[in-house]
């Protein structure tokens, strides 16, 4: 079976840190709400996994993904990715194509069209290609919130560095012009600059390693399914009462 799904979202950060952070995949892959980065293969490729709880019953899928093309300058990127039911119950092979561009108010648009082939078992719960589509959006949604709190992260992080950093660069200035200076210690109550400059510089302080994506938690499709059900309702209502109000 079948699909091309088209959604987008809307990141409250600049469109460079966006692009940055959505194409360095050990990091924004776990972003995805169920999903697992593993270790990556010679061609480039990454193994994952993907993990569904469906009430009780929890659903893994094993398989890979991988950049197929990336273009810097115009900040799109395709990616491929396939993967199946670890109980043979079917699988699912998807490219998906992103575009990020700017929004107004220093925010980013990100814009994915997948087109999804599902295999099995599995494709019988794609038969509703609507509720798919809807659930999709329900998916990126959390990805973007995900993808947000990591970029504020970051930038944070940045922030707590970059003082530690220009304070080492402004004593070590400092101490380059004490060397430069001529050894003036024979003189009556003149400090040896020389002997200054020889002495230990203090140790840089220690730099927190940069901050982590969250650990993988299974995506609960019970409640996202109810989520995007009611959404699809509420647009059907409001696409009724506006055909109604132009009467």
């Amino acid at each position: 079976m079948a699909i091309t799904i088209r959604s987008s979202f809307t990141v409250d950060a600049p469109p460079s840190d966006v692009w940055k952070t959505m194409i360095d995949i050990e990091r924004s892959a776990p972003c995805f709400p169920g999903a697992e980065l593993k270790e990556q293969q010679p061609d480039g490729s990454y193994k994952g996994g993907f993990t569904v709880k469906l009430g009780p019953l929890t659903l893994k899928f094993a398989g890979k993904f991988k950049i197929a093309e990336q273009n810097d300058a115009g900040r799109t990127v395709v990616v491929s990715a396939s993967g199946t039911d670890t109980k043979g119950r079917g699988g699912a092979d998807a490219q998906i194509n992103a575009a990020v561009t700017d929004a107004d108010g220093g925010k980013t648009k990100v814009d994915v069209v997948s087109d999804v082939n599902l295999s099995g078992t599995v494709a019988q719960y794609g038969r509703g290609a609507g509720m798919i589509e809807a659930l999709s959006q329900q998916l990126l949604n959390q990805f973007a919130k995900n993808l947000t709190a990591l970029i504020e992260s970051d930038a944070a992080y940045a922030a707590e560095t970059a003082a530690p950093a220009q304070a080492t660069e402004s004593a070590q200035i400092g101490q380059a012009t004490q060397t430069a200076a001529p050894d003036t210690a024979s003189e009556p109550g003149v400090p040896n600059t020389a002997a200054t400059a020889d002495a230990p510089r203090p140790a840089a302080e220690a730099r927190r390693p940069p901050p982590a994506p969250a650990p993988v938690v299974p995506l609960d499709a019970g409640a996202l399914m109810r989520k995007a059900m009611w959404q699809s309702i509420r647009n059907f209502f409001a696409r009724l009462f506006g055909v109604k109000q132009h009467h």
